[in-house]
């Protein structure tokens, strides 16, 4: 059975880097029929956190890429990893090494063979007299290459000079990253390792560990990595916000998987929202492209966008009524207009955070508003007067609008000069939601002391 999986250090939240590599571990496993395993790397004991994992946990379950079985953690398996390094002692590639800074994962090579052919008797007096040591690989030197297959990437090749005797146990006792992945994987029948191109360098010495086990490596697939505008390793600077961030800011899981699945992957829905389970019967790992993708807010808008619109006015009306003015008195579909201009705003939000600051926003009368012209300053005053005698009940976007067609008629003035005038008399600016619907929800009160200024605007 096809097995994928995910495995963060639980060091801080879920990024949208780190999101977009569940997001295909997920989507090749059920497009396969296989499972999908999530496992924290926690072996950083003094930065890993129980409150980041349940972050994760829950920011993975709100995108819908939910693990087919209980999550793992390497803190819980030392002991075996002890029967491993054993194993793997057993086998002759494994040698204590008491070098002054022997934990850097790249000494020079005269230090490391100092100890790798320490006789025996010397090797055994210092773990008796309690020297600290670390663990070290004894890469294999009987031959010029090793070489390993890249799903997108082909055969690699790597000279065996270039690498050196890597740590596999620290001298406090915790494995390192490179050997107990390997340990975890191969005991969770982990057959498709898919994750960020940075971990390539770490491929060929875990190709060595698997060997010197006897074990089948699983098949590699790197992925590029998601950089920021500037073509740099994306990072919260240059705009890598957590998902729990989004989720807070009131973005759908919907949006936030649509846009990550086009991160890379070629054969991603671009005109249409599809949560993962939809998004994994038409996944296909080839389609990856080797070019890093761009980290991109407006195509990720774009996205955002489309899922506020399936959004229900009325609903975000309960949500959002706190913000909009309390008239003393109203026309009787007020909530009516009041959804209405929530409709209005939809179209140029991303997330309810955008639409809350809209609303906020639309009835903020600017310190500075355009000017309005003199000719136009007469027939306000008038327009003001009939609109000071519009009933409570009837002051709502529906009956304004009548009363302002017939003013203009009556008056005989263009459409556009009326709406024009009388927006920057109400709103400061030129342009905006419909003004009937405005006025309606702006309240009679509110409304009538905007046009009665005292500077005439």
């Amino acid at each position: 059975m096809v097995s994928t999986r995910f495995a963060p250090s639980p060091t801080g939240l879920l990024h949208i880097g780190g999101a977009r590599t569940a997001l295909f571990n997920y989507l090749y496993a059920k497009r396969n029929g296989g499972r999908f395993l999530l496992r924290f790397e926690d072996t950083d004991r003094e930065r890993s956190s129980s409150l980041f994992e349940e972050a994760i946990l829950s920011d993975l379950q709100w995108l819908g890429i939910v693990p087919d079985e209980k999550a793992s953690r390497q803190t819980e398996r030392g002991a075996r990893y002890a029967e491993v390094l054993e194993r793997i002692r057993a086998n002759g590639f494994a040698y204590p090494c008491f070098c002054p800074h022997g934990e850097d994962p790249n000494p020079r090579r005269a230090q490391a063979d100092v100890c790798r052919f320490l006789p025996q008797e010397e090797r055994l007096r210092k773990i008796a007299s309690e020297e600290p040591f670390c663990v070290r690989f004894a890469v294999p030197r009987g031959c010029s290459r090793i070489s390993f297959h890249d799903r997108l990437r082909g055969e690699l090749s790597v000279k065996i000079s270039s690498i050196e005797d890597f740590v596999l146990l620290r001298s406090d006792g915790s494995p390192t990253y490179l050997f107990a992945v390997v340990a975890d994987d191969h005991d969770f029948n982990v057959t498709h390792v898919i994750r960020g191109e940075e971990h390539l360098p770490n491929t060929p010495k875990q190709e060595l560990i698997y060997r010197a086990l006897g074990w089948e490596a699983p098949e590699w697939t790197h992925i590029p990595m998601v950089l920021d505008s500037q073509r740099h390793k994306l990072s919260k600077r240059s705009g890598a916000i957590s998902v729990a961030s989004y989720r807070e800011d009131g973005w759908t899981s919907e949006a936030l998987v649509s846009y990550m699945a086009t991160l890379s992957w070629a054969g991603a829905p671009a005109d249409r929202l599809s949560d993962a389970a939809a998004l994994a019967e038409r996944f296909d790992i080839g389609d990856v492209s080797l070019d890093s993708p761009a980290h991109d807010p407006q195509r990720m808008s774009h996205f955002g966008k489309m899922a506020m619109r399936k959004l229900d006015p009325d609903a975000l009306l309960r949500e959002y009524e706190a913000l909009f003015p309390q008239p003393e008195s109203h026309g009787w579909d007020l909530d009516s207009d009041r959804a209405a201009l929530i409709s209005e705003l939809i179209p140029g939000c991303a997330c309810k955070k955008e639409i809350e600051t809209a609303i906020r926003e639309v009835f903020i009368f600017p310190p500075s508003p355009e000017e309005v012209e003199p000719a136009d300053k007469a027939w306000l005053d008038e327009l003001g007067r009939e609109l000071a005698s519009v009933a409570p009940e009837e002051w709502n976007s529906r009956d304004l609008k009548n009363t302002l067609k017939d003013f203009q008629k009556k008056r005989e003035l263009k459409g556009k000069t009326v709406y024009h005038a009388l927006r920057i008399k109400l709103t400061g600016t030129g342009h905006g939601i419909p003004i009937a619907l405005f006025m309606g929800c702006l309240g009679k009160k509110k409304a009538l002391e905007r046009l009665d200024a005292a500077d005439g605007l």
